[in-house]
């Protein structure tokens, strides 16, 4: 537990070494995006989120309507949209693996400091009571 305290970001690698893509894929079709095709649904996937995984720059990506892209294989149009993330994946885009001395852009810099975690809800304190009003003073026999 000792060697884990004492980490600094040099001595982590965030990517696999194994893994030296010189292309990347990146988008599908009309997709900024990679929608990936799964048993129970579809999710749309950004590479570019983690070039630093890639040992690339990493920059502001485009993530307009990810969300979008994720769905259940039930209710309307799901075979719509199944067929068009398959014809997606004929128009693949790749880029060129470019590895760089700063890992990221000022402006990803800006954009992450000020984006929102929205996968992590907000505690609601109405209601809530401090710890010592649970706890109970046991008299010993």
């Amino acid at each position: 537990m000792a060697i884990l305290q004492n980490l600094q970001e040099e001595d982590v690698e965030w990517r696999a070494p194994w893994l030296i893509p010189d292309r990347i894929l990146y988008r599908c079709g009309k997709f900024d995006w990679v929608p990936l095709l799964g048993i129970w649904g579809a999710v749309g996937y950004a590479p570019l989120l983690v070039l630093r995984q890639y040992g690339s720059r990493q920059f502001m990506p485009t993530t307009h309507g990810l969300a979008q892209c994720e769905f259940s294989y039930r209710g309307d149009n799901y075979k719509k949209k199944v067929k068009e993330i398959s014809q997606a994946w004929n128009q693949a885009c790749r880029m060129k693996s470019l590895v760089v001395g700063s890992m990221t852009t000022p402006e990803y810099s800006e954009w992450r400091s000020k984006r929102i975690n929205d996968n992590i809800s907000e505690i609601n304190s109405e209601g809530v009571r401090q710890m010592e009003e649970y706890l109970q003073a046991i008299p010993s026999e």
